[in-house]
């Protein structure tokens, strides 16, 4: 595989962050560490990080490794290799894990790793970068579906089974694939920032209110059964809370979450878009063609 720049230096607040391709074990053992740091990984209790001698296999064998450097110190990194679509064979980058230290989040550090694929797969003559998330962290709904201009296609239920990080707190490993389609006009307008969609009229298929002692959201109305080709349905802002002191009231959410989006992609349509709005969080439903999403009529 091509490597389509030594390195990419972007302006992150003041000081400039550095991406570059990593080569060495020596550097695949700093993101080890990382792993650790962001995650917990390898503490009791927690799952094992990925091994620095995997990464180094896939770097040698055509993946990408990248790691982001403030001055010289490691911040944040990605992991991502060749993959394969089950039935039509096409191949795409697979985008693994992304890490980011919990000092340098929310200043675009996760945003120009993605680019980074990007143009690594464009290089590499590929259309596509396919990852998976988990649907209730609306920070990663953001980057991926608003910033990034991806669009998600397949919900797993539990995909990775039982994990153990500081992230799960035990509820099911719930994942949506991603798909994102670099060459498309969506994609070059949303990494611009010229694609605009306007979702001032569109229906809301729940409704929010705050429990009288936690002060977190829960959801009090439901209607899988809505056949309008765009709506929206609202999820918690934050849902790291939910985890942390409410587990039962996550296990809800993510139920009703994962009915509405197995109902409406099992029915042909997309999650296309998401959106924060006066201090909410929304997803966007589109029962629009492929096509129709990914080259809009401007």
């Amino acid at each position: 595989m091509t490597n389509p720049q030594p390195e990419r230096t972007v302006p992150i607040l003041l000081t400039p962050i550095r991406i570059k391709a990593l080569t060495t074990i020596q550097e695949m053992e700093n993101i080890v560490e990382l792993e650790k740091q962001i995650w917990g990984y390898g503490t009791p209790g927690s799952d094992d990080p990925y091994p620095a001698r995997a990464m180094f296999a896939m770097v040698e064998s055509g993946g990408l490794v990248a790691g982001a450097f403030l001055k010289e110190e490691l911040v944040a990194f990605a992991v991502a290799w060749l993959g394969s679509e089950t039935g039509t064979r096409r191949p795409y980058l697979h985008s693994q894990l992304l890490g980011v230290l919990p000092s340098h989040r929310s200043c675009g550090i996760g945003y120009h790793l993605k680019l980074f694929q990007r143009d690594y797969a464009l290089a590499n003559n590929l259309e596509l970068v396919k990852w998976t998330y988990d649907p209730l962290l609306s920070a990663n709904a953001y980057l991926n579906l608003h910033k990034l201009g991806a669009v998600i296609k397949k919900y797993v239920p539990n995909y990775y089974g039982n994990m153990q990080s500081c992230f799960t707190q035990g509820i099911a490993s719930d994942r949506v694939w991603v798909s994102w389609y670099v060459k498309s006009f969506r994609v070059q307008e949303r990494i611009k920032g010229s694609l605009s969609c306007d979702i001032s009229k569109l229906r809301c298929v729940s409704l929010v209110e705050k429990e009288p002692v936690s002060g977190l959201e829960r959801l009090v109305g439901f209607d899988i059964q809505i056949n309008e080709p765009r709506f929206l349905f609202e999820i918690p802002c934050d849902f790291t809370p939910f985890r942390m002191q409410k587990p039962k009231l996550a296990r809800e959410w993510q139920e009703k979450i994962r009915s509405l989006f197995l109902h409406h992609l099992n029915r042909c349509c997309f999650v296309s878009d998401f959106f924060f709005k006066d201090g909410r969080a929304f997803y966007l439903i589109d029962c629009a063609s492929l096509d129709k999403i990914l080259n809009p009529v401007t």
